[in-house]
């Protein structure tokens, strides 16, 4: 281990020099921070440079033993009120400020604690870890290959189009619908706490207690101009999910335009935004009316939530189509008029209002029928139809050319699906969630959105909710073998594997003794901790 490079956690074969990083093996890290080589929960981690800081504590690259790999953790240590001599690792609290660190404290673990639940969503990144120690906890993050998002635009001139962005953004969209379904919001989604994986995702970082992410706290508010909403400028401003919304309709247009909209805390309520007309010409009609009203500064004028946000991105052509149907019609019976004979005197009122009364319920007539035939789900559902009787593939209409139906994905492969996807497909799927089904094998689609059967504008994005199988999962057989493959084994099985070292007199130093807590056959929810025991040798006397 005396070999690992602090910078990035990488073997440097003990240079002065990283030849990775390029990071001095003789910088010292300074108080109130860890010390490099700090080893934290029986030495399985062992902490490497501060990456960042904020108001709420310290981020380190850091390696796990257990895992053999890189990790990030994040420690609380509140600016103002704690900190740390040089000569001890353990918080301390500044004198008449325990109360305040108990509660900021708490909701430190709570708010970690409800993201870690949701390690399931591939836009934010997996918690491995949770613990408590030297007066203070830590989060244990992957590490993962990336580069920021403004470098990805960078590289791309400075914005892209809608065509690139919708990809990118509408996983994040359904992943922060369900972010604040579970009562945990982010509330700084800006370009600057976005980054572009290595597989072209994008994923959100810059988690963060509320309590600095808006004025009037205890704190001293970390807000990002342009992106944050107008009511974090406010004292005590409430933060909703359509705060988010705010914050990620401005990273979009951020994206899509190149610049970013003015800071909230100078818009006015009735302030419209500025689209370059050469950008504004580029743009579908639909997202230019989402970025407006994601935008709004008035809090309940705005888009509430993620899946109104959603809709308004994918549009309603269907919905569009029947209004521009209407207005065919109704310029139809403009002409008939303007050569219509003029009215004869002497005809009764009632004829020609029973006439204009017949008038309007052919027009309804007209645009009720076109209405059933571009939602056939109504019919579906109007005969007791289930989803599996529904269209089947994706059609395209005959009435309108640009228009297909959604097609029955439920039971189908993703990973089959998403390898026939190319840019001249009529849809997109996208992943959005998975979730442990008993009666669904894994990789099966089991949700999707919009349903099978609704009519859609060519290029329309279905999300779907893929299988990740049963809640309950097997542990597969591990004594005797190395921890490497052992990690491997229950990471296939959707464990998350922890390691203690023991001595022991029959099982080869660096070996596997058995699991702690359970036994090879046992059965575990998915995404357990799994702590295992590692040889360390016979027992010196």
């Amino acid at each position: 281990m005396t070999q690992l490079c602090y910078g990035c956690m990488k073997e440097n074969n003990g240079e002065q020099t990283c030849p990775h990083c390029g990071f001095d093996k003789n910088y010292e890290q300074t108080v109130p921070y860890l010390p490099l080589g700090t080893k934290l929960q029986n030495e399985n981690y062992i902490i490497g440079k501060k990456m960042a800081s904020n108001a709420e504590g310290a981020k380190y690259i850091a390696y796990s033993n257990t895992m053999h790999s890189p990790v990030i953790i994040s420690e609380f240590m509140p600016a103002g009120i704690g900190g740390r001599s040089k000569s001890r690792n353990t918080v301390i609290v500044k004198s008449d400020y325990d109360k305040q660190y108990t509660q900021l404290h708490e909701d430190f673990l709570k708010y970690y604690r409800n993201i870690a639940r949701l390690r399931d969503l591939k836009t934010i990144t997996p918690i491995f870890d949770i613990f408590s120690e030297n007066n203070t906890s830590y989060v244990v993050e992957e590490a993962y290959e990336s580069i920021p998002f403004t470098e990805y635009l960078e590289r791309r001139g400075g914005s892209i189009e809608w065509s690139v962005a919708r990809p990118l953004f509408m996983p994040l969209v359904s992943a922060m619908s369900s972010l604040h379904e579970a009562e945990t919001g982010h509330y700084a989604i800006s370009p600057s706490n976005l980054v572009v994986t290595a597989d072209g995702k994008l994923r959100l970082k810059g988690f963060a207690i509320a309590d600095i992410r808006r004025s009037g706290g205890f704190f001293e508010p970390e807000l990002i101009s342009g992106c944050s909403a107008p009511e974090q400028y406010r004292e005590n401003g409430v933060l909703t999910e359509a705060t988010d919304v705010y914050g990620l309709t401005a990273t979009l247009f951020y994206a899509l335009t190149g610049n970013m909209p003015e800071s909230a805390n100078t818009r006015k309520p009735e302030g419209k935004l500025s689209i370059p007309t050469a950008v504004f010409k580029k743009l579908p009609p639909h997202i230019v009316s989402a970025l407006s009203k994601g935008l709004q500064v008035s809090t309940s004028e705005r888009i509430q939530t993620f899946e109104e946000l959603r809709t308004q991105l994918s549009a309603a052509p269907a919905v569009k189509a029947i209004q521009n149907e209407a207005n065919r019609n109704e310029m139809k019976k403009q002409t008939v008029q303007r050569y219509a004979p003029k009215r004869r005197e002497g005809v009764p009122g009632y004829v020609w209002g029973i006439t204009g009364v017949l008038a309007i319920m052919l027009i309804f007539l007209v645009v009720g029928t076109y209405w059933i035939q571009t939602n056939p789900e109504f019919i579906s559902k109007m005969l007791g139809n289930t989803e599996e009787e529904q269209v089947s593939g994706s059609e395209t209409s005959d009435d309108n050319p640009y228009l297909i139906k959604i097609p029955n994905l439920i039971g189908q492969n993703y990973e089959d699906i998403a390898a026939m996807q190319n840019e001249d497909s009529n849809y997109i799927v996208i992943k959005a969630n998975e979730e442990t089904f008993d009666d669904h094998k894994e990789g099966t689609i089991v949700k999707q959105s919009p349903v099978a059967g609704v009519s859609a504008e060519k290029g329309v994005t279905v999300v779907v909710t893929v299988s990740m199988g049963s809640p309950q999962r097997e542990l597969p057989a591990i004594s005797g073998q190395t921890l490497e493959a052992a990690v491997e084994a229950l990471g296939q099985q959707g464990f998350i594997a922890s390691g203690t070292y023991v001595a022991s007199d029959t099982v080869e130093e660096g070996k596997v003794i058995g699991y702690e807590n359970y036994n090879a056959g046992d059965k575990a929810p998915y995404g357990s901790k799994i702590i295992i025991s590692i040889s360390q040798g016979p027992e010196e006397n």
